[in-house]
């Protein structure tokens, strides 16, 4: 699933109808952190219930005990959470009462801590009825530049439930408002904090096994909404390129690579063709696209990206580059991905 983040202190309606033109499923809120603006909650919350029925999006928020008080319910009553309209919790630090989640599932779809979730609290919910089939792990985002999990530990975490049927969910910056106060970006994961979010995801779901992406930040362009949901449909990548020459043929296609998959380079799926003249030629760094021309024999024609820095061929001509941002997302290629080209 792909989902965006919805804070009340920066709501605009309208990018929740637009992005759920781009494919999203969920919306993510907090409903005790701090930060946020919390004045006529239960008007608000009604509203956004009403708007994610309307686009047929989840809306998942994010509880702690805290949130009981902020709503003015007695604590712990979920029915009235349930009767408020949610139908989906994303349980933070406070709940670890197992024969409570056994009861929530009926009514909710739960989305829990990925960071407390060990193999002994797995063992423990399993024993109490937990349906694992319709839990989500979803991890915490970082709003503090320095404090966003290292990848190590987040693949070690992710081990804790890889032969479960339990979802990943993690979040990636977003690409068009950071989120207050700090402004930072709100990433899983340190290293992706300055990353371009789509390339973020890419990496996640195919690095990490994820299976749920959440835009941490307060709004994320349009058409990086559109490129992760494509990336989770069918592994189809959108490539940003800056094309010269022939390369301009290559805008608006979707190509397939191919499955022998060089160390080097992405060897293109296209058919080959003789006596492709000689043309521009040079050093080939990482993102460089090329053709094969003449000089190449029966390679004449054949279009590679390179995934390294490549040294000058006279067989090869330069036809275009990856646009620097999404250079990133070559190493995540394989056998099954497409590739759709559009102008960076």
């Amino acid at each position: 699933m792909l989902g965006i983040s919805v804070y009340f202190k920066t709501f605009d309606p309208d990018y929740v109808h637009q992005a759920a033109k781009n494919g999203i499923q969920f919306i993510f809120t907090s409903l005790h952190i701090p930060e946020e603006d919390f004045t006529d909650i239960t008007g608000r919350i009604k509203s956004l219930l009403a708007l994610c029925n309307q686009e047929g999006v989840m809306l998942v928020p994010d509880v702690s005990p805290v949130t009981f008080e902020k709503l003015g319910l007695e604590s712990g009553d979920f029915a009235a959470l349930h009767q408020m309209g949610f139908q989906a919790l994303r349980l933070d630090w406070g709940f670890n009462d197992f024969a409570l989640l056994s009861r929530l599932q009926p009514d909710f779809t739960l989305f829990l801590n990925a960071s407390v979730l060990s193999k002994d609290y797995l063992d423990e919910a399993k024993a109490h009825g937990v349906d694992f089939a319709q839990v989500h792990a979803a991890h915490n985002f970082y709003p503090k530049l320095e404090t966003g999990l290292a990848k190590a530990r987040f693949a070690a975490i992710n081990q804790n439930y890889a032969d479960t049927p339990i979802k990943v969910l993690a979040f990636v910056p977003g690409d068009r408002l950071k989120r207050f106060p700090f402004y930072q970006g709100l990433p899983t994961l340190e290293a992706q904090r300055g990353q371009n979010p789509y390339v973020s995801a890419v990496e996640l779901m195919h690095e990490f096994g994820v299976t749920d992406i959440a835009i941490g930040d307060s709004e994320a362009q349009l058409p990086t909404l559109a490129n992760i949901h494509q990336y989770q449909v069918d592994k189809t990548m959108t490539l940003p390129i800056l094309p010269e020459g022939a390369g301009k043929a290559l805008i608006g296609q979707t190509l397939t690579v191919r499955k022998d998959l060089p160390e080097r380079m992405v060897r293109l799926g296209v058919p080959r063709k003789p006596d492709i003249p000689i043309g521009k030629t040079g050093e080939r760094p990482l993102g460089t696209i090329s053709q094969d021309n003449l000089l190449g024999g029966r390679y004449s024609g054949e279009i590679q990206i390179s995934k390294a820095d490549l040294p000058f061929t006279r067989d090869a001509n330069i036809i275009g580059y990856v646009h620097p941002e999404y250079v990133g997302l070559l190493k995540f290629i394989d056998g099954d991905t497409k590739l759709r080209f559009v102008e960076g």
